[in-house]
């Protein structure tokens, strides 16, 4: 769906940015379900969504959706055309969670701009400090990064997940300096403070998330997007820890030898030790 687009110029409502997203992200499944269905998984009111509609310029719901249909004839992508066939199989099963993370992957390279891992790419490389901040289960995705990078000399900061001890850290961050920032759904209060600061201090932002379409009052330099699943179901995290993986992977080659220096080093350390730290 790389063509359909809702105007950046209307202000949007928190829920009409999450029914956004979910056209975004599901048009083959928003197609083929009624107002009622809809408003049951976006956890909302059949009357909002109404709204939303002719807020976007259509009489009403049955026109957007047969808008989006319209478009999708022509213009369905590979995991667009899976969607019913992967996405639906019985979780309960360890064949059909499989066949689950496997479509996460499909998706998110689907919807990946490329442009824009590139340009994560030259920004972490670039970059005198990387901060890191993630809340929640994100937190292991944030300490994956961090021990993956580390590894090629790379300075590393982990941001604390809450309270006012973030400004302690953000003190010190300066223009030339990435914050890097996992947010999935819902953008955490603190990360939404670290995006607003970088109109004041203009360090650069990658922001890994499972929208597509964000607040336009607090947009990240660089977003990388990652599929987890539909609002009420089980979000995936196999898709965005590949998506991590594949970027460090990609770092390493653009560093060629200057990444192999520190962990040739890191291995003669292991050596020297062992008999004191058996490996």
């Amino acid at each position: 769906m790389t063509e359909f687009h809702f105007s950046s110029e209307v202000a949007y409502t928190k829920t009409e940015r999450k029914i956004i997203n979910y056209i975004y992200e599901n048009p083959s499944s928003f197609v083929h379900i009624s107002i009622s269905e809809l408003a049951k998984r976006l956890g909302t009111s059949e009357s909002t969504i109404s709204r939303f509609a002719r807020h976007t310029g259509y009489a009403d719901f049955k026109e957007l959706r047969n808008a989006v249909l319209c478009h999708l004839e022509g213009n369905s992508s590979p995991a667009e055309k899976l969607n019913h066939t992967i996405y639906k199989q019985d979780l309960s099963s360890f064949d059909g969670m499989l066949h689950y993370q496997q479509f996460c992957i499909e998706k998110t390279l689907t919807l990946l701009d490329e442009e824009q891992l590139e340009a994560a790419m030259s920004a972490i490389i670039e970059a005198n400090t990387i901060y890191i901040y993630a809340k929640g289960a994100a937190v292991s995705i944030a300490q994956l990064l961090k021990f993956r990078l580390s590894r090629f000399g790379f300075r590393i900061v982990l941001l604390p997940p809450g309270s006012s001890e973030l400004f302690e850290f953000m003190n010190f961050i300066t223009a030339d300096d990435v914050v890097f920032l996992i947010g999935f759904q819902k953008t955490p209060r603190e990360a939404e403070v670290l995006l607003k600061h970088q109109s004041i201090v203009p360090y650069k932002t990658i922001l890994i998330s499972s929208r597509l379409y964000n607040n336009a009052e607090l947009l990240p330099t660089i977003q990388l997007y990652t599929y987890r699943g539909e609002p009420n179901e089980y979000h995936s995290m196999t898709a965005p820890i590949a998506l991590v993986d594949a970027l460090v992977l990609m770092i390493a080659s653009r560093l060629g030898e200057n990444a192999t220096k520190d962990l040739k080093q890191l291995h003669s350390l292991k050596e020297k030790y062992k008999d004191d730290i058996p490996r």
